[in-house]
């Protein structure tokens, strides 16, 4: 952990020199969080060409380093619900909804792409299974996680394509680096487009003396805080509530996946105790789904984040039942949320892994172009037509980046134009992630193509179909906008 702090340490500052130093980096709205992420990034890949003793302390570094952005995320997201939500209840409904069924199309979007070009321009030349079209989604949407549990259901009789897990860990790697860039090229267009909100854009907030952050920081915490607090710091009474929230989410995860275990476990217990006659062999693909579609992985599927933001829910509601609510600080509250960010940014950029773990196909070529056109296509024409008109690109800035890594690539661009979550989109996002987290991008239905859709119907048909589902839910949600 020091070795980690230190280095962090290092690089922001060296990143805060570098932008102030480099105008080039203020004009594409390069935040010192970024730039220190990817002086980080260099210094880790150096650890063949230095020293033992210093590769060592790398080495550590990195170690750690990998294990921040998802604590980080459910730090932000956490802090997300503590506040009080002033938008009304029908406009948030409306908000997520959206957000729900863009998160679907660009996801099952991937799936369709990638079946669609693995059928039309890849079995014509090449030898490869039906579900090697199900790459795109487990890397891009899925990210390194996904890609090694999906390694499994590529192994399994069902699909016999040993080689997935090694080729869905370099899509995951290649899309996580492409989203990042890429993102920031969206950005700069955007801006010169006017579709950023220039009341949350960071590329005067962060710099400005007067901008809210640098208020916030005179005013600090509200007086009620501060009299509650009497005897220690105000500020440490707001990392109190975050660290109850965050607290009350590790629990309830725990406790969504001792339930689902028990609830697995009777299922198996009922399961052998049927007759023999009814209790017969499965084939190969019926006992790969029987053994990947329990209740344990689809609600295993939820991230961290989800369960702290209930849990920063559960605070605010618990102090309002209390007539305390006015002990959380939105101000503080949100500085906070915006340092875990800027560490997020830095750990995230700094340990990407960029060792090839496969030779770049000509197969895998094609589709991860298809799934870079297909996520440009969601981010600068469906977004704009589908999420809610106030916020829509920095909405779909946060789902460019879960649709080509991690959230964590969508908080990295999001902070670059929203530094202070002044829009409604982290917030919007959040809400919006059950209705799609258990389901695709590493959901059910992610592991069940290629194990039950693609086994029991030609891969043109399963393309064909998931095509005509994609449209029907863009004709929906346009409408429904």
């Amino acid at each position: 952990m020091t070795n980690a702090c230190l280095l962090v340490a290092i690089w922001l500052l060296c990143g805060a020199v570098l932008r102030n130093r480099f105008g080039v980096f203020d004009r594409i709205y390069l935040p010192p969080s970024v730039i220190a992420g990817f002086i980080g990034l260099a210094t880790l890949q150096s650890l063949g060409y230095v020293s033992p003793v210093v590769a060592n302390f790398l080495e550590t570094a990195e170690s750690t380093l990998r294990q921040w952005p998802g604590t980080l995320i459910a730090v932000v997201f956490a802090g997300m619900l503590l506040p009080r939500v002033t938008a009304s209840w029908k406009q948030s409904a409306r908000a997520v909804g959206q957000e729900g069924l863009m998160v679907w199309i660009i996801v099952l979007g991937q799936t369709a792409v990638g079946l669609l070009i693995t059928w039309l321009l890849i079995q014509p030349f090449f030898d490869v299974p039906d579900a090697f079209g199900m790459l795109l989604e487990t890397g891009f949407a899925g990210g390194h996680g996904t890609a090694a549990a999906m390694g499994q259901v590529f192994d399994s009789p069902a699909v016999q394509m040993p080689v997935g897990l090694d080729l869905g860990l370099l899509m995951a790697t290649v899309g996580l680096v492409y989203g990042t860039l890429s993102g920031i090229v969206w950005i700069n267009l955007a801006a010169r487009l006017g579709w950023v909100n220039h009341s949350g854009s960071g590329g005067n907030v962060v710099d400005a003396p007067n901008g809210s952050a640098a208020q916030a920081a005179r005013e600090g915490p509200s007086q009620q805080a501060v009299d509650f607090s009497r005897g220690f710091d105000p500020l440490l009474l707001q990392c109190v509530w975050l660290a109850i929230a965050l607290a009350i989410g590790i629990l309830l995860q725990s406790a969504v996946g001792a339930a689902s275990a028990k609830f697995d476990d009777a299922i198996s217990v009922a399961a052998e105790s049927k007759p023999a006659i009814e209790a017969a062999a499965p084939t190969a693909a019926a006992s790969s789904v029987d053994s990947k579609l329990s209740i344990t992985d689809i609600f295993g599927s939820f991230p961290l984040f989800i369960y702290t933001l209930a849990g920063g829910l559960l605070v605010r509601k618990s102090l309002k039942a209390a007539s305390r609510e006015s002990l959380i600080d939105a101000k503080t509250i949100s500085r906070l949320t915006s340092i875990a960010m800027d560490l997020l940014v830095v750990a995230a950029i700094a340990t990407l892994n960029l060792a090839a773990v496969a030779e770049l196909l000509v197969p895998f070529s094609l589709l991860v172009l298809g799934g870079m056109i297909w996520t440009a296509i969601c981010l600068l024409v469906i977004s704009r037509r589908v999420l809610p008109g106030s916020h829509w690109f920095e909405l779909g800035l946060i789902n460019y980046g879960m649709s080509t890594g991690t959230t964590a690539t969508g908080f990295v661009l999001l902070r670059i134009i929203d530094p202070e979550l002044k829009t409604d989109a982290a917030r919007d996002y959040a809400l919006a992630a059950p209705l799609s987290a258990p389901f695709v991008g590493g959901g059910m239905l992610t592991i069940a193509i290629p194990l039950v859709l693609l086994p029991l119907m030609p891969i043109a048909i399963s393309a064909s179909l998931l095509t005509i589902i994609v449209i029907a839910l863009i004709a929906v949600a346009v409408r429904t906008r």
